[in-house]
């Protein structure tokens, strides 16, 4: 290259170097900081994984807290066994929920003793307790040790023991104190059932065996708790005086179902008590002076106003009461001197006997007594050496009789209580025969009447206890319903149905052994794992 070229190049160089403007100098950068742990990007995201956490454990005591509380408050434990001797029955339910006034119960043990006692009665009656105080804040439940709290005992005028269940209203003084162990009911291979005592008697020293036990525990704490909350209970008065005959079993049907009962001796008052509701005659074997006769007429009669009601109950016997057959017939009304012989091999029933003195009656579907009853299905009502009762009249000036129940079809005969070896049915009269009959006398005040009755029962034997105890006659129905349909009680009485525990199981039906698999060993799972990958890919970009 030559000289000349080399000066041009530099010339060349120069120029654009002179026509280039400078570059802006650069700013002073500050001194370089602690790096913000704030503002970083881990930063952010570990906080938002913290406060997840915290969020999420947060929300888990809550739930708990608020799970615990309403298991407290409403009690939501599921009963798996069979009969559902832990669930109370839907009566049950809308009579606890409708109680407006404050209701005590008390139970005279520990409530965990009782909890872990293996015995399936106590377990029963401490989950009832539960549910009706979960179902009404107006109930509460105390449990009361009585050897710590000697005091509580001075409340009550009986002598307390463990075990027991005080049903107290907060309103009235009224209060009913229950035993446990009579909440069983034994029944035995003679086909009846006993409660806890009389059972325990028969099987020792009859020679009997237990075939099945019930629990009636729904039951009686109901009937306690409708007794203390009535503020204005029918009271029913027996009367006494002329060698009638026990009346314990009705008197415990109707205490069962919160009547108020007593005894009047009548030759030693002056009148039936004011506060009779119900009168009861109940099968005396000796009759009435005149006397006692016109004090029953003048109470029954009511200064003319009627609205009273008496329960005649013959007895099965031959007793000779011509005064009170004789009052009876004022009525219109005749008990026969006999028994009613059922030929109807279709009702019949012959226990050692070729005479069928014992079976199935029928009850008048048209009447009252009916309409009040709550018969379980399957059941019979039951007759045993039944004197039958007889319409003098239907109707007769102010006076009515009406059939409640009677023998089943028309092929009866009378037995009557002069019969002997000798005694030839074929020389009775073949028909049909009542068995209880109501007569009636009615008054009217504007166009409402008002009346005052006599219901006569064939005979004592129609409320024999092992009828109106046994599950498979509706004894005890029809008694009851003597005394409901004559009351207020017709439409609020509770039918419940005592709970075997003999065919106690836990074990879930197909369908929710199936249903629980699918949730537990699938479904969960199943979430568990798409939740796990959806976290595990979203921590996997931080």
């Amino acid at each position: 290259m030559s000289e000349n070229e080399d000066i041009k190049i530099e010339d060349t160089a120069e120029n654009t170097a002179e026509e280039t403007p400078a570059a802006a100098p650069e700013p002073e950068k500050p001194a370089k900081a602690g790096k913000n742990l704030f503002r970083s990007r881990k930063f952010r995201y570990g906080s938002l994984s913290v406060i997840f956490t915290v969020i999420c454990i947060a929300a888990v005591v809550l739930v708990n807290v608020i799970l615990n509380l309403v298991l407290d408050r409403f009690n939501v434990q599921a009963d798996l066994t069979a009969n559902k001797v832990f669930t109370l029955s839907g009566q049950t339910e809308d009579y606890v929920r409708g109680i407006n006034d404050d209701m005590i119960i008390y139970v005279t043990a520990d409530k965990d003793s009782m909890k872990s006692s293996g015995e399936t009665l106590y377990e029963q009656i401490v989950e009832f307790l539960d549910k009706m105080e979960a179902m009404n804040s107006r109930i509460s439940v105390k449990y009361v040790n009585l050897l710590t709290d000697p005091d509580f005992s001075k409340s009550f005028t009986e002598t307390l023991s463990n075990y027991q269940v005080i049903v107290k209203s907060g309103k009235t003084s009224r209060y009913r104190i229950l035993t446990i162990s009579e909440f069983m009911r034994f029944t035995l291979n003679d086909g009846n059932t006993y409660s806890y005592s009389e059972a325990m008697m028969y099987v020792n020293y009859g020679g009997y065996s237990v075939t099945d036990y019930t629990s009636n525990a729904e039951e009686q704490l109901v009937s306690a708790m409708m007794f203390v909350s009535q503020e204005d209970p029918t009271v029913v008065t027996f009367l006494t005086g002329y060698n009638e005959a026990d009346h314990s079993t009705l008197d415990k049907i109707l205490t069962d179902n919160a009547y108020v009962t007593q005894t009047a001796e009548i030759d030693k008052i002056q009148a039936v008590p004011e506060d009779t509701d119900i009168l009861v005659i109940y099968a005396p074997r000796d009759d009435y002076s005149l006397d006692a006769v016109t004090k029953v007429d003048e109470w029954l009669a009511n200064g003319g106003n009627y609205g009273k009601n008496m329960i005649y109950v013959a007895t099965p016997d031959a007793a000779d009461t011509p005064n009170l057959d004789e009052y009876l017939a004022e009525w219109g009304l005749a008990v026969e001197k006999g028994y009613i012989l059922q030929e109807d091999t279709n009702y019949a029933y012959y226990t050692g006997s070729t005479l069928a003195l014992m079976q199935d009656l029928k009850l008048n579907e048209e009447s009252d007594y009916y309409k009040a009853m709550k018969i379980a299905a399957g059941s019979s009502f039951i007759g045993y050496y039944v004197r039958p009762v007889t319409k003098l009249w239907d109707e007769k000036s102010n006076m009515a009789n009406t059939v409640v129940a009677s023998a089943q079809g028309d092929k009866c005969r009378i037995f009557p209580f002069t019969a002997d070896e000798n005694w030839d049915p074929s020389q009775e009269e073949q028909k049909a025969y009542d068995v209880i009959v109501e007569a009636s006398k009615v008054r009217f005040d504007g166009s409402t009447p008002i009346y005052s009755k006599v219901i006569v029962c064939g005979s004592e034997l129609l409320f024999n206890q092992n009828f109106t105890s046994a599950s498979n006659y509706s004894n005890g129905e029809v008694a009851l319903a003597l005394f409901d349909a004559n009351t207020e009680k017709k439409d609020s009485s509770i039918k419940i149905v005592e709970k075997s525990f003999k065919a106690e199981t836990y074990q879930l039906d197909a369908a929710a052994q199936i249903t629980i698999g699918i949730i537990f060993a699938v479904a969960i799972p199943i979430i568990i794992i798409i939740v796990g990958i959806i976290v595990w890919a979203k921590r996997r970009r931080l």
